[in-house]
């Protein structure tokens, strides 16, 4: 077997690295190596663009691979990042649908290029490694589910305090002492103290009927101090009312957002879980077709 594997040619070998074509024989290898395009990028350029069709299976020979997609921010978030041996590219291949993320090289690359036909003749041909790509397959889909869910769930209140302003926050404090038991007992303390010192305590200093009062019954510089105060709360509380609103906006909106996100991603399991239901009959009625070719001739035989 090592001789043999010594003998094959360059891109046979090459191929014989890949761990999805670990279980093909030397001559497979070689005929696999006849149908496979080898294809080279430099780094920074793109393989395939979301919403692409799908017409062609990729394994990595050499280099580094970035998988992402767009978010609702148009910010790209990375799925993967892929290492020689690993392939990419399958699911459109095999529903024959469209690229349901980007490919970027991330460093200078060297792949294999597997046509749709031609991958879907390997699968059937080979139900062992049809096996491993629906193992692989459904590892990427629990890192891809993961990633999704821990970026649905965002702190609203980290979010908004990051882009608050310096009066912004202010006004929150503002509103929040103002509401607060602190803030009723000292404004009533000084105003209490305010007429009793007044009224009872200064009257007995200075001249006149009204003493040293300088703010005498019916204490209008306090209805005056009082306004002003009230006047200047009531903006800033205001202020910090529409901030609370914002953010139960954006909570609101978040929610929704979980909760579109959670069943998209149930019905696209869904969906797979019935393609892969398929994908797998299909596959072992051809192992069964296959096993009864092979049965008849030693049933003749014997």
């Amino acid at each position: 077997m090592a001789a043999d594997m010594n003998n094959l040619s360059e891109e046979a070998q090459s191929l014989a690295r890949v761990p999805l074509f670990k279980r093909l024989e030397p001559h497979e290898l070689e005929h696999l190596a006849e149908e496979i395009d080898q294809v080279n990028y430099k780094a920074g350029e793109t393989i395939f663009n979301e919403h692409d069709r799908g017409d062609a299976l990729y394994i990595l020979e050499e280099g580094n691979v970035r998988i992402w997609v767009y978010d609702d921010d148009v910010k790209e978030v990375t799925l993967a990042q892929l290492k020689p041996g690993d392939f990419f590219g399958e699911l459109a291949v095999l529903d024959r649908g469209e690229r349901s993320s980007s490919a970027t090289a991330v460093t200078d690359i060297h792949l294999h290029r597997l046509s749709s036909d031609d991958f879907q003749k390997f699968l059937t041909d080979h139900p062992d490694a049809a096996i491993d790509v629906i193992c692989e397959i459904a590892q990427r889909m629990r890192q891809t589910n993961l990633l999704v869910s821990q970026r649905a769930s965002k702190n609203i209140n980290v979010e908004i305090a990051e882009q608050s302003t310096i009066g912004q926050r202010i006004a929150d404090k503002v509103a929040s002492f103002g509401g607060s038991w602190t803030f009723i007992i000292i404004y009533a303390s000084a105003l209490i103290t305010w007429m009793a010192f007044n009224t009872f305590v200064l009257v007995h200093y200075g001249h006149g009927e009204a003493g040293a009062q300088f703010d005498p019954y019916p204490y209008i510089l306090l209805n005056l101090m009082l306004s002003m105060t009230a006047a200047m709360q009531a903006p800033i509380i205001m202020m910090s009312q529409n901030r609370s609103a914002e953010k139960d906006r954006l909570a609101a909106e978040q929610d929704f957002k979980v909760n579109l996100k959670s069943e998209l991603m149930l019905e696209e399991l869904i969906r797979k879980q019935r393609e892969r239901d398929a994908q797998m009959d299909h596959l072992n009625n051809a192992l069964q077709t296959l096993q009864g070719t092979l049965e008849s001739p030693n049933a003749q035989q014997s």
